[in-house]
């Protein structure tokens, strides 16, 4: 197993915890059934993980490391549904807005039933370079019953073989079966068995109930996602009352909806996030009750009429099988902030694929509150919009409508409780008595109970603009299910939306000027590179001690002749530790400088630019010649040991190259002046005590007049700290704190923009432009890359007719700040 190359997954497609785990119990299981037991193929396993939490980036990870750490080049992801099929289809085509792609380092081929036939294909399918990733539905994998179906098992000329045979015949293949649970008829087994899978991996959030425990190699149950705030909190609602008529459960939804909406307005509004459509889901029982329910809400004695084009009803007669891909597309259109949809109504149409984070209110009209309770109903609302919590009441929670009265809820706490109790399970390392490292499954339970919430308590009244504190505090633990009577929850979200609408208005003008940024055009060639003695040094360091350059993880190749007779070699785990050693035959020079070849040309800062010509494959060939001179004569032994991670050096360098020449952010000429006036809204409670111990989650008011707005809130101690600085020495004439959005500078040549943590302008008539950094990260590439754009707005502006004050770009560290005893004149001679 390779550690490293774990770790180095998690970080690149920044795994939350529990995918990493997943990820983790995959590798060590495998290991343990191939390594260490010494069994049969195939290794079979299943990843149990809660709705919401991600287990599409438990498959992109799981690819990424076996494709690194174990050679692994052929994977299948199987989907129950065409729904299924096509969004993951486009999460790992390159370009697509979903894309996982450009965070994977795998060279990844998508293959899918539409491109699979043809000679281009084919030649893939044989590249041991390449990592192939078959998308294809169950359906298409079972024996053919009518001609349409048999594109995957009939002989394809372009391919020489059928599909289906092409797979069997993959000593390496890898099966993930999303949607596990989906599986268990005697076709769909037989037909994913029968392709002889080196490894078979379920992946579900609700295990078939004929599913062997002990294959379970990792559950991650929804109790656990909730308390670590990877999903929306469920507050289970009643009321106080004894009326549960249809009228009056969706006035009750649509109230806490209309507040939830208007929530989401401003803090997205604020935070420059992208908008959402909040949405409220009934559950039906039957067609009959559906159409009842929405003839409610359609009504113009409704709520004056504002529902009437604002319902989709979606059951089994709206919903023809050749037409269900259509109507779930229109479902997920609901996220689209523009969508009129606000109710959705459904009768078990809750499948797999609707995965939208919109929904934040869930009505069921089951009268009992365990058939809403499962994780196929609670889950298609637990989804969160931003991908974390913000900190506000009502957009962390999903409001879960129940038909019992209030009181009955709190007597039924314990039932209720059982729904958020289960158990986790995950592969650790562990010593043995003989001190060998081997694979254990650690199990834990996961406690969640609900919590019955306090009363709210109403909005204070007629707040100045100054208090604009959160009003009362929270009414849930976030992270912890809670009950709640209906009337308690609307006035929650009352007073949410009074807080929200408390607005900070700028005291003063700040004028600032503005600066429009041009498009940036990379211009890199591998002919750019003229220092190819770095190549040549790393060739040594590879060949002097391989063990330190490169960890010492990857070694070994071997030759495997599948039964068609067809070579190829594969890089395999040796358990070589003290010694560089090659375990079967070794790949020649010749073929490890065609893979070095390949892997440079399809690098994204090569790949990006057109070869029509050749030329960039013919620049490569001196930076190779410099490498394998500096190897001197051991490239078949070392590669052949080393190659992935030589090769990500070799990428490395080349980057770094490729960095010296990207161009930097152009400005135009003009420059206009701006005068910030914008209208903010705080959402923190606020603390008086701005000298105090620091609390992120505050916000701070008390500044005198030259601070441009009365209440100020910071992401860090040293950030505050300079804030006081700057409110308190006098030759400071106003000051403010920037957030995103307020003044973006592009800096890298991907776009990315980079927005100062300050403005201060002084009475000697400058402007500063601040950014605050710990010491620890300020000489960090991208910290400097930022410096430096920075400091080309400042010069630009400089330069230009018009411009009031000569500005001045400061990069301060924490110890900067901390020894300038409060001076703002001295700050300005320590920046960089």
């Amino acid at each position: 197993m390779d550690l490293d190359v774990l770790e180095a997954v998690a970080g690149t497609l920044n795994l939350r915890e529990p995918n990493k785990e997943a990820v983790q119990s995959i590798a060590f299981e495998i290991a343990q059934h191939y390594d260490v037991d010494n069994k049969p193929r195939p290794f079979e396993g299943v990843v149990d993980s809660a709705t919401g939490v991600g287990k599409t980036y438990v498959f992109a990870g799981a690819v990424e490391y076996l494709a690194q750490a174990q050679g692994v080049r052929n994977f299948v992801l199987i989907a129950p549904s065409r729904v299924i099929l096509n969004k993951t289809i486009e999460q790992f085509t390159a370009g697509h807005r979903k894309s996982l792609l450009a965070d994977m380092n795998a060279p990844v081929t998508l293959v899918t039933v539409d491109n699979f036939d043809s000679p281009a294909m084919a030649a893939i399918m044989d590249d041991d370079s390449r990592v192939k990733v078959y998308v294809f539905t169950v359906q298409a994998l079972l024996k053919p019953k009518k001609k349409s179906d048999r594109r995957t098992h009939t002989f394809q000329e372009g391919l020489g073989a059928g599909l289906y045979d092409r797979l069997k015949k993959c000593d390496d293949l890898t099966v993930f079966a999303d949607e596990h649970h989906a599986y268990y008829g005697p076709e769909f087994s037989t037909a994913i068995r029968d392709l002889h899978p080196w490894a078979l991996i379920g992946l579900t959030a609700t295990p078939h109930r004929r599913t062997p425990e002990d294959s379970i190699i990792f559950r991650y149950p929804l109790a656990a996602a909730i308390a670590d705030q990877y999903v929306k909190t469920p507050v289970i609602v009643g009321r106080k009352d004894d009326k549960h008529d249809p009228t009056t459960k969706l006035l009750d939804g649509v109230t806490l909806l209309e507040h939830k909406r208007q929530i989401a307005e401003r803090h997205a509004s604020v935070h420059n996030l992208p908008r959402i459509n909040p949405v409220m889901l009934v559950v039906a029982r039957d067609i009959t009750e559906a159409e009842q329910w929405a003839d409610v809400l359609r009504d113009d004695a409704f709520q004056g009429g504002s529902y009437r084009d604002a319902v989709l009803v979606v059951h089994s007669r709206t919903v023809k099988e050749d037409h269900e891909e259509a109507e779930l597309r229109r479902l997920t259109d609901i996220e689209d902030p523009a969508s009129p949809i606000r109710v959705v109504i459904s009768v078990a149409m809750l499948k797999e694929g609707w995965d939208v984070k919109n929904v934040y209110v869930l009505l069921s009209t089951q009268p009992s509150l365990s058939d809403i309770l499962t994780e196929q109903v609670l889950g298609r609302g637990l989804r969160l919009p931003w991908g974390k919590y913000t900190g506000v009441e009502m957009l962390d929670t999903l409001e879960v409508l129940a038909h019992d009265r209030f009181e009955d809820l709190l007597r039924r706490r314990q039932v209720l409780n059982e729904s958020f109790i289960d158990h986790r399970t995950r592969a650790v390392l562990r010593l043995n008595a003989l001190g060998e490292q081997v694979v254990v499954r650690q199990t834990e339970q996961v406690s969640n109970p609900v919590i019955a919430l306090p009363q709210a308590t109403e909005p204070p009244a007629g707040g100045s603009a100054v208090e604009v504190g959160p009003g009362p505090a929270p009414v849930h633990v976030a992270g912890q299910p809670g009950l709640a009577d209906a009337a308690s929850r609307e006035q929650v979200g009352a007073t949410e939306v009074a807080r929200m609408a408390q607005d900070l208005a700028p005291r003063q003008p700040i004028r600032v000027p503005l600066v429009k940024q041009m498009p940036i055009i990379s211009h890199f060639s591998l002919t750019d590179i003229t220092d190819f003695e770095q190549f040549r040094a790393l060739g040594r360091r590879l060949r002097v001690d391989p063990d330190e350059t490169l960890r010492r993880r990857l070694v070994g190749a071997k030759v495997i002749t599948d039964a068609s007779g067809v070579r190829r070699t594969e890089l395999v785990i040796s358990t070589a530790a003290d010694t560089v050693k090659a375990t079967g035959l070794l790949m020649s020079a010749e073929d490890l400088r065609a893979l070095l070849t390949e892997a440079v040309l399809h690098s994204s800062v090569v790949s990006a630019r057109p070869d029509r010509d050749g030329r960039e494959r013919r620049a490569i060939t001196p930076i190779l010649d410099a490498f394998f001179d500096g190897l001197n004569g051991g490239a078949d032994e070392l590669l052949s040991a080393y190659l992935d991670r030589a090769t990500a050096q070799l990428l490395a360098m080349v980057n770094a190259e490729a960095r010296r020449f990207t161009a930097k952010p152009r400005h135009d000429e003009a420059v206009k002046q701006m005068t910030f006036e914008k209208i903010r809204v705080n959402t923190r409670p606020v603390s008086g005590n701005r000298h105090g111990a620091f609390d992120r989650r505050s916000a701070y008011d008390g500044w005198s007049s030259r601070a441009l707005y009365a209440v100020e809130w910071f992401d860090s101690t040293p950030e505050r700290d300079l804030a006081n600085i700057l409110d308190e020495d006098t030759s400071v004439e106003a000051w403010l704190r920037l957030h995103t959005g307020d003044l973006p500078i592009v800096w890298a040549a991907d776009g990315r923009q980079y927005n100062p943590d300050f403005i201060a302008l002084d009475t000697n008539g400058g402007g500063y432009l601040i950014e605050v950094k710990a010491d620890k990260d300020l000489n960090t590439s991208d910290v400097q890359g930022k410096r430096d754009a920075a400091k080309r707005w400042a010069n630009m502006v400089n330069v230009t007719e018009g411009v009031e004050r000569r500005w001045t770009y400061l990069l301060l560290s924490e110890t900067d700040i901390k020894s300038v005893k409060g001076s703002w004149p001295s700050l300005t001679k320590v920046g960089r």
